[in-house]
This record gives C-alpha cells, sequence and structure tokens, in this order.
C-alpha cells in the first residue's frame, strides 16, 4: 500500500464510496413527464476549462449546485465525505486532458469542489441500466434508439440536455448528457455512426472497482464513458469505431452499441474488463434486421425479474423491417418494461439523417 502514495489512497477510498452508493439500490420514484430536453452546444475551439460555462448557465447554477450535493450527501456517508475532495487534489492523475480540465472547470461554475465533480462523473460508469436497439429497415437505412434507466432519476431528468459539440462553428458530433458529466452515453457523428452503451451485468460491483483503480494507477484501461466520447471525437466510420471498440481496454464489463450509415452496419459489442467477449452483428441474410441489447448477454436467457428484452423483441418483430423508422422505435421503448420506473429519456438518432435526433424525458403511460 505505501507505494501507491495520495492515488492509491484515494482511489482505494474512492472503492469503498462506490460501493455504499450502489449499494443504495433504485428510487422508487418516477421519472419525469414526457417531455424535449434543451439543446445546447459545447465550443471545443475554447479552452478545456471554459468549454461548459454557457451550457451550464442555461440553468439556475445555485439549484444545480444544491442538486449535485444532495446526490453526494444521499450517496456517501457523512464521514466519508471528506474522502470525496481528496479525488479533486489529484485530479490531474486519474483523468486524461482534456477531461480533468472540462470537470474542474464544470466545478468552478457551479460552485462545488472539484472531488465532488470528479464523483458525479466516475459514478456513472458503474450504475446505468439501459435499453438500446441498432435496426436497418427494408431500404437500407440504420436506426437507433435507446433508453437510459438510473435509480436516482428524478434528479438526473433535471439536467439533461442533448449538446452540439462545436468546432470552428461546426457541429461534430451531438450527445445525450447529464450537463456535468464529461463521458458519454449516447451520441451521434453526424454522416458517420451512432453509438450508445449499456452496462454489462456481470460480475460483482467490487470487481469492477478493482479494474478502475487498475485502469488509473497503471494507465492499462480507461473509463467507458471516456472511450465513447473519444470515438465521437476521433473517428470517422462505423468500421474505425469497431475497431476502437473491439481493441480498446475497459474499465468495466459494458455493451457498445453501433449504428452506421450502410446496410449491416449495426452491432452489439460485448466487453469484459479487459477484452472483446462476443460481436453480434446485423444479418440480413439470417433475417436479424435488429439487435436489441439491455444488459445481460444476448446469449443467455435474460433473469425473470428484469426481462426487458422479450418484450422489446416482440414489439419490434411486430413493426417489421418494412416500418421501422424514428417514430416506430420510439413505440417499441415506450412498452413496458422496456420502458420503466427508473427510465430518465429515450434518445433516437440515425447518422445517415442526423436532422432526426432527438431525446425526450420520460413518464409510465399509466402514471
Amino acid at each position: 500500500m505505501a507505494q501507491l502514495g495520495s492515488v492509491g489512497f484515494a482511489f482505494f477510498a474512492f472503492c469503498a464510496l462506490i460501493l455504499t452508493a450502489v449499494s443504495a439500490g433504485p428510487s422508487s420514484r418516477l421519472p419525469a413527464e414526457s417531455l424535449p430536453v434543451p439543446r445546447l452546444s459545447v465550443n471545443l475551439d475554447s479552452p478545456a476549462e471554459e468549454r461548459w460555462g454557457p451550457a451550464l448557465h442555461h440553468w439556475n447554477l445555485t439549484k444545480m449546485r444544491t442538486l449535485f450535493i444532495g446526490t453526494i450527501e444521499q450517496m456517501v456517508p457523512k464521514e466519508a465525505l471528506p474522502l470525496v475532495d481528496q479525488l479533486g487534489d489529484v485530479l490531474d492523475e486519474l483523468l486524461p486532458a482534456p477531461y480533468s480540465g472540462e470537470i474542474r472547470g464544470v466545478a468552478k461554475t457551479i460552485g462545488i469542489g472539484v472531488g465532488e465533480m470528479a464523483f458525479i462523473n466516475m459514478i456513472y460508469d458503474f450504475t446505468a441500466a439501459c435499453t438500446s436497439i441498432v435496426a436497418q429497415d427494408a431500404n437500407g437505412t440504420i436506426w437507433h434508439g435507446r433508453n437510459l434507466d438510473y435509480g436516482f432519476s428524478t434528479s438526473l431528468s433535471n439536467v439533461t440536455a442533448i449538446i452540439d459539440f462545436k468546432s470552428q462553428g461546426k457541429t461534430v458530433y451531438t450527445t445525450t448528457s447529464f450537463v456535468g458529466q464529461v463521458g458519454v452515453f449516447t451520441g451521434m457523428k453526424p454522416n458517420k455512426f451512432t453509438i450508445s452503451l449499456n452496462e454489462r451485468d456481470q460480475g460483482g460491483v467490487f470487481k469492477n472497482v478493482v479494474e478502475l483503480l487498475k485502469a488509473i494507477l497503471l494507465k492499462e484501461v480507461k473509463f467507458t464513458t471516456f472511450v465513447l466520447r473519444d470515438a465521437l471525437a476521433n473517428d470517422n466510420s462505423f468500421d474505425e469505431v469497431v475497431q476502437r471498440f473491439t481493441s480498446q481496454e475497459e474499465v468495466a464489463p459494458a455493451y457498445l452499441i453501433i449504428g452506421g450509415i450502410k446496410p449491416g452496419e449495426g452491432m452489439v459489442v460485448t466487453r469484459g474488463r479487459e477484452t472483446t467477449i462476443d460481436v453480434w452483428r446485423l444479418d440480413l441474410s439470417g433475417n436479424r434486421w435488429f439487435l436489441l441489447e439491455t444488459n445481460y448477454d444476448h446469449w443467455v436467457p435474460p433473469p425473470k425479474s428484469d426481462d426487458r428484452r422479450d418484450p422489446g423483441n416482440k414489439a419490434m418483430n411486430a413493426v417489421g423491417e418494412k416500418s421501422i423508422n424514428n417514430n416506430t422505435m420510439w413505440n417499441v421503448l415506450s412498452t413496458q418494461p422496456v420502458l420503466n420506473e427508473d427510465t430518465i429519456y429515450t434518445a433516437l438518432m440515425c447518422a445517415a439523417r442526423p436532422e432526426i435526433y432527438s431525446t425526450r424525458l420520460r413518464k409510465l403511460p399509466d402514471h
């Protein structure tokens, strides 16, 4: 332990915080009603610490600060709160540029500690439950939709937005994010590809956290949400993203769902902690015109306690290849329990038709 120094100490403390946070369990509150989210922009040409300022000022910063501090206090025991602050002391050692600078700038704008903002960002890598679908219609167009579920959905719905990341006045890529979240769960590079991230429910949280510690201390793996953002920033084709996602070492088990612009460009990559476990592709010759991924390996039955897969597959087959589009994808993602009490938002994407990118906050239809 002694040779790990300040970074090692901070992260072993962080491990304890994560375990406490996840053990809190899902919220019983319902998501917000079905409403559009704000569409904001981040200027990639600005210094990292200044990029998020305009987007953050869309909200009342006092209320946002109260929301984030309240979330942390709910998730972390009072006696452990000082450990969160220590994350800020070693932020540049924990996260690569430009992410460390962006987190520092977000913290300054909102008026909370850098360690607190780092904690908010890091916890996202371990706590998301989702449903993602990539499908090809009869004309060869690729459609991509996703529901993102979180147990503490009421708070996060208040800071959900579509973010256009711009350079020289042009949109480079678009995400649906919780403002203040630097990494990416849902995103599109116009006329190139779409991506979404689902948690893989394999192994215990403790093992995932150990991999997180290894990622930072040994620099062998990266935060998964930052790998998605790297893809949006640097890759320019479906094939490039596939190469990144199948070769990049990850932190936590995950499903990486990719949609392209050409027929057949749809894939679910199942990742272990350091290796690719499975690559699942669209296959029209085998009548596999869509792929639906929740949080369990597609080759094994889902647990009866959380079977979103079978109702989702049934709804997709009822729509059919000839009728799938952003509107019918919305209907599938509105099917219970694909839509459930923890669903924060539904995002719809099509890289070949970037103008249809949309996100709406969700509420169960019978509430």
